[in-house]
Order: structure tokens, then C-alpha cells, then sequence
């Protein structure tokens, strides 16, 4: 059986959506374990219309997401977890592919898979792809991490928990951490529709990123003194770097901003043409509305 945890905020608008995504699976062996984290916007009545395969509990107070998804893994008891944010869909092949992938690879610990991009109405807009192949992927992650939650499948049999500091990214600093220990399994077709909003992308959220991103580094990377040097450490550090960037410019400290994209212009063709638009707000913010 698979728990699947879902959290929830004051997510009324595509709660529905995204639970007749699961009930939409090829397999029917699943639970929801649902999270409301003190919603006020009745969320909870969308529940009402469905059976008892959802398990409903609720945090005392609002907390943290990491806390949020601590609270809801006690709950959790199934051979394997996934995970469902609730704006976001599941194709109706996702639970099945990923189990037979697992169920014929004990060495993975999990697997993830690309996923499709929608927009505020639900239409796909692109594709995101994932470029590592099976197997020990933490280098590859290093320098470019492409786990997106939605599309991950764990096997439940550890301590798993949530980084309680993390307000923002409890999920890298998890996927990461069982990628420095275990095998993965990739899958290259889309099992998930992840949705991209006009508001995904919030000063809060963004001053969090780096500062999240660099604790997860520094505490793993302690154990990999023979990559202290190597390019996937750097390219590591310099999504950190560009992400205070794109923070910092929000904050309308430019100049500052420009320091940190200057000292990785040279790494990657990416970074030098961030670095030039820059000296452009507008088009500094043009490719960020884009992205």
C-alpha cells in the first residue's frame, strides 16, 4: 500500500483537482493522508464528497511545512510515500509505473520522474524533463537537481522526517541527504502536473532559498571532503549564489546582487548572461516572470 501525504493551507481553490487525480489512478491500493495546518478557508468541506480512503487530521496550530509534513509522516504507515501538494495533479499512471519500478528495484530508496508545468487554468504549458540515469545520483543532483516532489515515490522503511528549520525546501534537503546514501530510480516520461502561479514566486520564499539551499550543502557535504574541489560542489554553491541574487534584487539591492552573479559569470554561459541582464531590470525581470 502507498500513504500519500498531503498538506494543506487554505487550499480550497484546487483541492478537488488534485484528489480526483489519485482517485483517477491505474491502482487502487492507497491512503490520503491529509494535513490542515489550521486552514480557514473551509477546505476541509471538499473532503465531504469523498470516502474514507482519506484520513483527515489537523496540526493544533499553524506550522512550519517541514513541521506540517512531520506531523503527517506519524501518521503514514504504508510499504511506500508520496507526496501530493494541493494545486498540483497526478497523471493516472504515476502510482503504478513508479510501484513497478520500485517493486523490481529493491536497491532504489525512491524514484522520481519528469513532469508537466500548468498554468492557474490547468493547462499544460511545457515539459520538464529529468536527465539523470538510475542508480547513484548525487553528483548529478549537485549540479542540477531536477527531484520535483510531486513525482517521488519513497520506500517507508527508515526514520524519515523533515528538517523542522526548512520553511521552504524540507524536500531537497531530504531528497539529498537519501541521495548521498542510496540508489534512485529516474523515470523520463511525465507521471505529474505541477502548477506554476503568478504568485509562486514570493520575496519570502525567495530570501529562504539560498540560506536553506547552503545549510543542506554545508551539513552533507562535510561527509565529501574528495569533492570539496570538484565542479558538481561549485555549481552547487552557485545556484546558492544566484538564487541571494535573484533575492536581493527583489529587495532592490542591485549592486550587491551583481557581486554575488560577477564571482560565477565564468561557470556557466547561464550565469554570465544573468550576470549581463543584470544591468537591465527590466529584462532581469522579463526572463524571471518567464521562468
Amino acid at each position: 500500500m502507498t500513504s500519500i501525504l498531503m498538506n494543506c493551507y487554505n487550499c480550497k481553490r484546487y483541492l478537488k483537482e488534485a484528489i480526483d487525480s489519485v482517485y483517477a489512478q491505474t491502482v487502487s491500493d492507497w491512503e490520503v493522508i491529509f494535513i490542515d495546518n489550521c486552514s480557514t478557508d473551509g477546505s476541509k468541506e471538499i473532503l465531504e464528497d469523498y470516502d474514507e480512503k482519506i484520513k483527515y487530521y489537523k496540526t493544533e496550530k499553524n506550522v512550519s511545512l517541514g513541521e506540517a509534513r512531520n506531523f503527517g509522516l506519524l501518521f503514514c504507515k504504508s510499504e511506500y510515500l508520496a507526496f501530493l501538494d494541493t494545486d498540483d495533479a497526478w497523471l493516472p499512471e504515476k502510482l503504478e509505473t513508479e510501484l513497478e519500478l520500485m517493486d523490481k528495484n529493491q536497491n532504489f530508496q525512491m524514484c522520481y520522474s519528469s513532469f508537466f508545468f500548468i498554468n492557474e487554468n490547468s493547462i499544460e504549458t511545457t515539459k520538464y524533463s529529468v536527465f539523470a540515469e538510475s542508480g547513484n545520483i548525487f553528483k548529478h543532483l549537485l549540479k542540477r537537481y531536477e527531484i520535483n516532489m510531486q513525482t517521488v515515490l519513497l520506500r517507508n522503511n527508515f526514520n524519515i522526517s523533515f528538517n523542522p528549520q526548512m520553511e521552504f525546501s524540507p524536500d531537497y534537503d531530504l531528497f539529498m541527504e537519501i541521495a548521498s546514501k542510496k540508489e534512485i530510480g529516474v523515470i523520463s516520461a511525465p507521471l505529474v502536473k505541477y502548477r506554476k502561479t503568478s504568485s509562486s514566486l514570493t520575496s519570502k520564499k525567495v530570501s529562504r532559498w539560498w540560506l536553506e539551499m547552503k545549510m543542506t550543502l554545508d551539513r552533507i557535504l562535510k561527509n565529501f571532503t574528495e569533492l570539496q574541489n570538484s565542479d558538481e560542489v561549485r555549481f552547487a554553491y552557485a545556484k546558492v549564489f544566484y538564487y541571494k541574487a535573484i533575492y536581493l534584487i527583489k529587495e532592490k539591492k542591485t549592486k550587491e546582487a551583481r557581486e554575488y552573479l560577477k564571482r560565477i559569470r565564468f561557470l556557466d554561459s547561464k550565469y554570465f548572461s544573468l550576470y549581463i541582464l543584470s544591468f537591465s531590470p527590466y529584462l532581469w525581470n522579463l526572463v524571471h516572470k518567464l521562468k
